[in-house]
């Protein structure tokens, strides 16, 4: 083996091992958090003993971590807790309890409308005999520091989708 031969050898193997001891590019996170009032009011339930109106009012945290990867596009992982949320019912002026907690992957962008369903019920009737209810929300997202600036949001009665069905092949 004739000594530029061993040079050769010499500096691949140093090269590899520089790109060995790289560190790997890794994910970058921003963490941002509000806690808001929220309120709304459902509607008459007519599935359920109860048949009243129930008003919404009380804080809701909302906890959004974007994460920037160098592979993929950025997300948001947002959590949210509306379990401090009170709901009385208009007719009765029964406690009712909420399962408003919930963790989201979304897409990152300036601004993202998130509707998400959770169940409330008497707190002696328990949980089989839940109602649901709507939280929406509007966020807002500074683009160059990804931190989540602004949330504003309200609970209503639950919205059904209206499922189109598919027509039949030809």
């Amino acid at each position: 083996m004739t000594f530029e031969s061993k040079t050769k050898i010499v500096l691949l193997a140093a090269a590899f091992a520089v790109l060995l001891a790289a560190p790997a590019a890794k994910a970058q996170t921003t963490v941002s958090s509000f806690t808001i009032n929220v309120a709304g009011t459902t509607g008459l339930s007519t599935s359920s003993a109860d048949g009243e109106t129930v008003k919404f009012s009380g804080p809701l945290t909302l906890i959004a971590t974007v994460v920037t990867d160098p592979v993929l596009p950025p997300s948001v992982v947002l959590s949210v807790n509306g379990d401090q949320i009170t709901a009385i019912g208009s007719t009765t002026g029964a406690s009712y309890l909420n399962e408003c907690v919930a963790n989201l992957t979304r897409p990152f962008g300036p601004s993202d409308t998130v509707t998400l369903s959770f169940a409330f019920f008497r707190d002696a009737a328990g949980y089989l005999n839940a109602r649901t209810a709507q939280l929406n929300l509007n966020l807002t997202y500074d683009t160059t520091t990804m931190a989540l600036t602004g949330v504003s949001g309200n609970v209503t009665a639950f919205q059904k989708a209206s499922v189109q069905p598919v027509p039949a092949a030809p």
